[in-house]
Parts: C-alpha cells; structure tokens; sequence
C-alpha cells in the first residue's frame, strides 16, 4: 500500500486538500488521518477505500504505479466570508465550512 500513501499525498499536495478536511470528510481524528498519511499507521483496505471515496475515485485511481501529477491552480484564488459575531460553537462550524468551501473547487473542478 505504499505506492497509495504516495500517490495520496500527492495527489492532496497537487489539489492543496489539507489533513484537516479529508478529517471532515472521513469523520476520522486529525491524528489518525495524519498517522495513515505520514505511513506511521498501517493502512487498512477499508481506511483505503473511505480515503479514495471521499475524493471521489476508486482505490485503484491511487494505486497506478505512475505517480499521479500535482494540478497547482491560480495562486492568486482566494475564498472568504464575513459572519458577524460568533458564539463558540458557531465558530466551529463556520470554521468548517469555510475549510469545506475552500477545497470544494479542488473536488468538483479535478481534471480526470
């Protein structure tokens, strides 16, 4: 599964798709998503598939011996929003969606 991880992260890296959000998207701790990616944890067939689903391709799109390339886009893109004055919680979750929105683009405008 190592040709995975590495495939993986580049493509994350090429897509600039943060630990944080595949985090949201899989419901899995921060740790966990950082110890699968960084090669730490073993990686389970079924942490696989979650990973390749939440992105939208198959376990096998990561497992092509040819390294998948980086797509940098624009670095001058840029995202935000005002929400006034949050409580705690409310800014937990702006903080999610802004995080969601900001790699919403990188998910549904991916070249294939």
């Amino acid at each position: 599964m190592n040709i995975f991880i590495e495939n993986m992260n580049t493509y994350l890296s090429g897509n600039r798709i943060k630990n944080s959000y595949i985090s949201l998207l899989t419901g899995w701790d921060k740790s966990k998503v950082s110890r699968i990616l960084s090669g730490e944890a073993d990686l389970k067939m079924q942490d696989a598939e979650t990973l390749a689903n939440v992105l939208g391709k198959d376990v096998s799109f990561f497992l092509d011996e040819s390294k998948i390339v980086s797509q940098h886009k624009d670095e001058s893109e840029q995202f935000a929003f005002y929400a006034g004055h949050l409580e705690e919680n409310d800014m937990k979750i702006a903080k999610d969606l802004l995080d969601m929105f900001r790699y919403y683009d990188s998910l549904v405008n991916l070249k294939l």
